[in-house]
């Protein structure tokens, strides 16, 4: 029987290690091949699904005319909503005003009441308002 050199078994493993790593980057290109297949095959699929709704449900675009008519139609109700708050503004001013000047003839105390309550109840609300505050702060 013959005696092994150490140095050619060295060589040995090492080429032995080598083919196991050619073998498993062989396994490994072969795993990525069958990923990539399988994503083309998903892409195709999924292309072939959505030509398939294409073809079920057709895309409608309107004309432009159909565009401008709903854009004239939206500036007309715009239009028509503001002239109709702007007409109850006005009302609603021309009652507070009458009221008013009607309550300052007819009753003058009463009329200085409420002008004087129209300057005093926001000062007192802001006041309060602020002092609730300031105990929130404390607690």
């Amino acid at each position: 029987m013959e005696t092994e050199d150490p140095k050619k078994r060295e060589v040995s493993k090492n080429d032995g290690s080598k083919n196991q790593d050619k073998g498993q980057s062989d396994q490994g290109s072969d795993v990525y091949r069958r990923l990539e297949s399988t994503d083309e095959m998903a892409a195709q699929q999924l292309q072939e699904g959505l030509q398939r709704l294409d073809e079920l449900f057709p895309a409608f675009t309107p004309s432009p005319s159909w565009f401008d008519q709903q854009i004239i139609e939206t500036q007309n109700k715009q239009r028509s909503k503001l002239w109709r708050d702007l007409l109850v503004l006005w009302i609603t001013a021309l009652l507070l005003l009458s009221l008013l000047y009607a309550m300052m003839h007819a009753q003058p105390v009463v009329f200085i009441t409420f002008q004087a309550l129209a300057v005093v109840a926001p000062l007192v609300w802001l006041l309060v308002r602020k002092e609730e505050e300031h105990h929130y702060e404390n607690k």
